[in-house]
């Protein structure tokens, strides 16, 4: 009997460490037209396939009044006070947690970075994905070389797109980062996605043509589920997973079932 649950010790501890918290990120650039409206269906998607999530906003500053990142990276304090609200996800405040994350290091870049993911999923340990809300420089500064592959949400204004492509080029040459851009419309009618096309091929030849690089492009109505739901599930194939660590041995939230994504 021992040997058995010794055996199932093993079994659950595997499986523990086998479900590490997954992070996406989602680069602003100061377009909320595009940025919220894609961040707030998202992740509605996510809840709705049963992945409890977290978002980190870099947007907002923590205090004493409303702690967040940068209070568990000082002293790993609890989460049961952070980030409560009306919505179905946490959004917890992270704008001074993520520059202190991106603090230079005396190591390469990559392997930095690495550190930097492990620490976030450790302290997040509780949750299956977690979402990095930061304008691209943040992005490009904290996690470098990390693999991350940024969703770059673009709305069908000219301002927008000249934004949209300074975040790419941040995002290319300051962190070796390789976005996906999502033009995001209003509406599904067929003149809108002509326009939201045209949008995404001018970013690709831009990132092409001046940043010798190839980048994924897509079209989303944010009021259309099915197409929300599509790029749920892709960003969550192309999702950064953690080193691998020791999880904490604390009681989960509730039972989930192993997921194959």
């Amino acid at each position: 009997m021992r040997d058995t649950d010794s055996h199932q010790a093993a079994g659950l501890a595997v499986l523990a460490a086998e479900h590490r918290p997954r992070i996406v990120a989602l680069a602003s650039h100061g377009d909320r037209r595009s940025e919220l409206p894609l961040l707030w269906q998202l992740c509605a998607a996510w809840t709705a396939l049963d992945y409890p999530v977290l978002v980190l906003d870099a947007h907002i500053r923590e205090t004493e009044q409303a702690p967040g990142l940068q209070q568990l990276l000082l002293d790993g304090d609890e989460l049961s006070h952070l980030g409560q609200g009306l919505q179905d996800w946490p959004i917890v405040p992270a704008a001074l947690g993520l520059t202190a994350l991106g603090t230079p290091q005396a190591r390469p870049p990559a392997s930095a970075s690495a550190e930097r993911v492990r620490q976030l999923a450790e302290r997040f340990h509780d949750y299956e994905l977690i979402l990095l809300y930061a304008p691209a420089h943040e992005l490009a500064r904290s996690l470098p070389g990390s693999g991350l592959s940024p969703l770059l949400p673009v709305s069908a204004n000219d301002a927008a797109l000249l934004s949209a492509y300074h975040a790419l080029k941040q995002l290319l040459n300051m962190g070796k980062l390789r976005p996906t851009i999502v033009t995001v419309m209003d509406d599904p009618t067929p003149a809108t996605r002509v326009s939201g096309h045209s949008i995404s091929r001018n970013l690709q030849d831009c990132a092409r043509d001046f940043l010798a690089c190839e980048v994924p492009a897509l079209t989303v109505c944010p009021t259309q589920p099915d197409e929300v739901q599509r790029l749920a599930l892709r960003t969550l194939e192309h999702a950064l997973q953690a080193p691998r660590w020791n999880p904490p041995h604390t009681a989960p939230r509730e039972a989930r079932a192993v997921r194959s994504l």
